[in-house]
């Protein structure tokens, strides 16, 4: 077998070879400072206009992509831009009398942002999912009201891979309240499920760069014009002042790069036939197995899945497998802490003989089938033999 079989890429993506070669081509050559008024520096500035349009095209957006387009670090401050951008400028009353709305399997970066508020004195609704990780439409319409000032909901789940229904959720939440800020962390569901802003009638969207095959340290914002929001960053006044800082422009083309070879190639086509080939080889060679999150791949998306074996440890099955050169996980790279373990499957009612069987495997662009074919062997072998110790000890 190939020295490492990666499958976690939802924890992060191996950046691309044009990824790479661009940005060593901006380091080198085009290291010029977008705010400079000279010829090489307006043409990094037309430079980051351009990838801002690529963005706005990906998501279906309209408008000035300069403006509607702001480049940050990655999906974590993106989440809170958007999110404290826009409640930071409300009116002490408007926070006192008014509602937040997320669901309980939301990312950290959501998460921790709505727990903080909630510490501060602010309404939190906290949505239930259903066995997939869905939200109930009916649920959703049941909380949204007059007073509700954002609704923030994850577009795709980053174990389950469950894909929500946002244009269904948007009428809901505009039909209640056309100002409510509808904001979607998108940063697992860019470029691998289809999302158009317009039709789902989102306000705020977060992107990221390092989830599919870009760099890290990048990422961008989509924000519905209109939205005034206060920035975190202040200095320099770059990106109309809502994120100050000289900008990452190697960051930026990589990121541009990495849509680019989502876009040009059949990588989804091949995910779809990556993940429907774990899913059958699991259940077909292992008793006692479960593919969590839906089951309709037209609802999830092509790129994650988690699976939850029954008497078998997910962080020892974890280790054994990096053992083997084979990389898995146990869920998300960002819920390490005791408090956050196992939040999803609990979510979803998972019992418990299976909550700590679960491990999430997750595919890129630049995932080979080689890849995907050893890395369940491993994955199977290693399953039974655990399974085996563990009747030995009883």
């Amino acid at each position: 077998m190939s020295e490492i079989c990666y499958l976690d890429n939802a924890a992060t993506t191996k950046s691309a070879p044009q990824v790479v070669e661009r940005m060593v081509k901006s380091f080198q050559q085009d290291y010029f400072n977008p705010s400079a008024m000279y010829k090489p520096g307006l043409n990094e500035e037309k430079a980051i206009q351009a990838c801002k349009a690529q963005l706005m095209a990906a998501i279906h957006a309209k408008g000035d992509a300069d403006r509607r387009i702001i480049y940050t670090s990655g999906g974590s401050e993106g989440d809170n831009l958007l999110i404290r951008g826009v409640l930071d400028r409300k009116r002490p009353s408007a926070l006192e009398n008014g509602s937040i709305v997320t669901t309980i399997i939301e990312h950290p970066a959501v998460r921790e942002v709505f727990s903080d508020y909630e510490k501060r004195g602010v309404k939190v609704i906290w949505l239930p999912v259903d066995e997939a990780g869905f939200v109930d439409p009916q649920d959703l319409s049941e909380v949204v009201d007059e007073h509700t000032l954002l609704v923030s909901i994850m577009g795709v789940n980053n174990e389950l891979g469950t894909f929500q229904p946002l244009e269904t959720l948007g009428k809901i939440i505009k039909d209640h309240n056309p100002d409510c800020f509808f904001h979607s962390d998108f940063v697992q569901g860019f470029m691998k499920c289809p999302i158009d802003v317009e039709k789902a009638q989102l306000d705020g969207v977060t992107l990221c760069g390092h989830k599919i095959n870009g760099p890290k340290g990048i990422g961008a914002v989509y924000l519905r014009e209109g939205w005034p929001i206060k920035p975190l960053v202040f200095g320099g006044g770059q990106e109309h002042g809502l994120r100050s800082g000289t900008e990452n422009v190697q960051g930026i083309v990589g990121f541009d790069e990495a849509v680019k070879l989502w876009e040009s190639h059949d990588v989804i086509k091949r995910l779809v036939q990556y993940r429907r080939y774990v899913e059958n080889t699991l259940m077909d060679t292992l008793e006692n197995v479960k593919i969590l999150g839906p089951q309709d791949e037209e609802k999830r998306s092509p790129a994650v899945m988690s699976v939850a074996i029954e008497g078998v440890r997910g962080e020892v099955l974890l280790h054994a497998c990096e053992a083997k050169g084979v990389y898995i996980s146990t869920g998300s790279a960002c819920s390490t802490h005791k408090k956050e373990k196992h939040q999803v499957q609990k979510a979803i009612g998972l019992s418990p003989s299976y909550i700590e069987g679960t491990i999430r495997i997750s595919f890129s662009a630049l995932t080979t089938f080689d890849e995907v074919k050893q890395g369940v062997e491993i994955i199977i072998g290693e399953a039974q033999q655990l399974r085996k110790f563990a009747k030995f000890i009883k």
